[in-house]
Order: structure tokens, then sequence, then C-alpha cells
């Protein structure tokens, strides 16, 4: 992609990395499961989780990102469908998150299973991620803030590169941060106020998605 090309979509990419930022970081499945491996085994398995977790993404991104670009050659208005799809998607997140936000029930990371294996742990991430049936939806809601009737393809594997690299920081990020007994106890006292600023980001980013038309 040109770097004329790049600058002209780069709104577009600003936010759907803020977007893809504020779902891989929030409290989820793949991000439990990391913190539970680095608290119960370690940090490489955790990193090697990691990784299993950001394939599962990419795949679900291309296929996503493949499906968008054949869905505008023929209709704007599954372009639309998906665009709410999403949207509702990203506001069911901010009201689970504020839910949670006002409870006083404790979260627990998860037990994991296996051996501590870097391999069983990348296949766990993968499997958990690729079996995940939100995970479309997501990338579905990431993706539809970025593509217009003129959007390259170039541009689609631009911003699904860039969310590779941000998972894989946040992630091992997670992994490096919750192998130590302190940083998991602040997290778990701390639950509550973060559930509550997660909304309020899922909420803005869901009336982003639900306000976006096509150029």
């Amino acid at each position: 992609m040109t770097a004329d090309t790049l600058w002209q979509y780069l709104p577009n990419l600003l936010v759907i990395l803020s977007i893809f930022t504020v779902g891989v970081a929030s409290p989820g499945p793949a991000t439990l499961m990391i913190m539970g491996s680095a608290m119960a085994k370690g940090r490489a398995p955790a990193v090697a989780l990691s990784c299993g977790v950001v394939l599962g993404s990419m795949v679900w991104a291309s296929i996503a990102a493949l499906g968008f670009v054949a869905a505008l050659r023929t209709s704007a208005t599954l372009f639309v469908a998906l665009k709410l799809a999403g949207g509702f998607y990203l506001l069911f997140l901010a009201a689970k998150s504020w839910r949670s936000a006002f409870t006083a029930s404790t979260i627990t990371a998860p037990r994991s299973a296996g051996t501590g294996s870097l391999r069983r742990s990348f296949a766990q991430g993968l499997l958990l991620h690729l079996t995940n049936p939100k995970a479309p939806l997501v990338w579905l809601a990431t993706l539809s803030v970025g593509v217009g009737e003129t959007a390259p393809a170039m541009f689609l594997m631009t911003a699904i590169l860039l969310c590779a690299l941000v998972a894989m920081t946040v992630f091992v990020g997670y992994a490096f941060l919750f192998s130590t007994q302190t940083a998991a106890r602040f997290y778990l006292s701390a639950r509550r106020p973060i559930d509550a600023l997660l909304g309020l980001l899922f909420g803005a980013a869901a009336l982003k998605i639900l306000t976006y038309r096509l150029s």
C-alpha cells in the first residue's frame, strides 16, 4: 500500500486498531486462560498459549476480510447487516461489562489443564479461539469501520497485520504480567472499576460502528 493510500485511510485504520485493542485487552475466555496458565504453569506456557490464540484470531480475520470484500462487491445491504451484527454485539459486551462492574462477585482465574508442554499450550490457545463462535463477530465489528466501497484489499491486509502485532503485544504482556502473584491479586481486586471502564469503551465503539456509513 502506497504512502498516499495509507494516509487516506489512516483515520479508518486508527479506529480499527482502537476497537481491536479494547476488545483484545478486555477480560474474556482467552485472557482468563492466559492469566491462569501464567499463574499455574509459568511464563513460557502462557506465551505459547498466547501465540495459539493470536493465530486463531488471524484465521478469523482473514475469513472476515475476504467475506467483506466479496459482499461489498455485490450487496451493500449485507454490509449493513454485518455492521449491525457487530455493533449490537459490542453493545452486548458493554452491558455485560457494566453488569459485572455493579456486582460484588469475585472472579477467579481459571485452572489450566495439561502438563505444561509448550506445544500443548499452543494447541489449547488455537483451539480456544477457533471454536469460539463470538470471534467472527468481533472481527466483523472491527473491520466494518474500515471497509468502504473503495477500500483496497491491501488496506485490509495492513490492518490485520497491525492487529496481529497488537494482539501479540497484549497477550504476551498478560503472560509476563500475570506470571507474578502480586499483579494477579491487583487485577482481581480492581475488577469492578476496570469493567466499568471497559463498558464505556465498548459502548463508544458500538456507537461508532452503528453510525458508520459507506463512503
